[in-house]
């Protein structure tokens, strides 16, 4: 059985985060590194949850407005 998406991010923000954490207080070189991978899993995390927490409360669905295709 697969893990959920949400899950599986939530679990990887937490882990980097961690990292993250351990880099800067070693003064580690891999600690600018690391912090690029943690702003991009941060970036994934906060779409995803934004998706979800707007699946959940918005009564009705997103229309996009027209374009003129020229």
């Amino acid at each position: 059985m697969k893990i959920s998406f949400i899950n599986q991010i939530t679990e990887a923000k937490q882990i980097i985060d961690l990292l993250d954490d351990r880099c800067h207080d070693e003064q580690s070189e891999f600690a600018t590194t690391i912090s690029q991978c943690k702003w991009a899993i941060d970036k994934v995390y906060d779409t995803y949850t934004e998706v979800l927490d707007r699946d959940s409360n918005e009564d009705q669905s997103y229309r996009p407005p027209l374009k003129e295709i020229k």
